[in-house]
């Protein structure tokens, strides 16, 4: 980056370096990247991270909401996505981020917020006015934790059920039966039911089926 397109000004500067630590988010786990990698991908000086943040900790959150803020939006966040799966080709990155901040012991010290699976929990809650909110929380746990698992291995699963190249085929029908699977735990249904490729109704007509 030349001297002429480098980040000046407190808002280019801040921009700069929290756009580069949602890159990076996406590509290493937190404790790998280090300050003056940070700023060398921001095309900034490194004292600047502490002169606006105080420290990279400070960055990697910012970039870490921005990640997750970007996901939300382009989720839109309507009830048919709360309850189907992440996807890998929407953004990668976000999902990737989650996996090296979780899997390096660092999601506390990173991961801020999470909108989307916020919004699915009060929307689920309301679903489910009569239930123990214990139990629906947990449901929702539950199916994220499958969401995530859906969109770090499906490329690892879906060529494993690959039946005479029909790859694209079976993976739609596992993808498929795998929303029926989320939807049942979610709205507190049985998921051995919706892992058999059966729909069961929802008790209340005011949540979409």
């Amino acid at each position: 980056m030349t001297d002429a397109h480098r980040p000046r000004g407190a808002v280019e500067v801040r921009e700069a370096l929290v756009a580069a630590a949602a890159r990076l988010l996406g590509d290493s786990a937190p404790g790998q990247i280090s300050g003056r990698r940070l700023a060398e991908e921001a095309g900034v000086n490194y004292g600047l991270i502490h002169h606006y943040f105080g420290g990279k900790e400070a960055v990697l959150r910012e970039g870490f909401s921005r990640l997750s803020e970007s996901y939300a939006a382009e989720e839109a966040l309507d009830t048919a996505v709360r309850v189907s799966p992440f996807s890998l080709l929407r953004r990668p990155d976000f999902v990737r981020a989650i996996a090296y901040a979780s899997l390096s012991g660092e999601i506390d010290r990173t991961h801020v917020v999470h909108p989307t699976l916020d919004t699915t929990v009060d929307w689920i809650l309301g679903a489910r006015a009569d239930d123990d909110e214990t139990k629906v929380r947990v449901d929702v746990g539950m199916a994220t934790v499958f969401h995530l698992a859906r969109c770090l291995f499906a490329s690892t699963v879906d060529p494993w059920v690959e039946r005479d190249g029909e790859v694209q085929d079976m993976a739609a029908q596992v993808e498929e039966r795998f929303v029926l699977i989320l939807r049942a735990l979610s709205l507190g249904l049985d998921p051995g039911t919706a892992a058999r490729g059966e729909r069961e109704p929802f008790r209340r007509s005011s949540v979409p089926g």
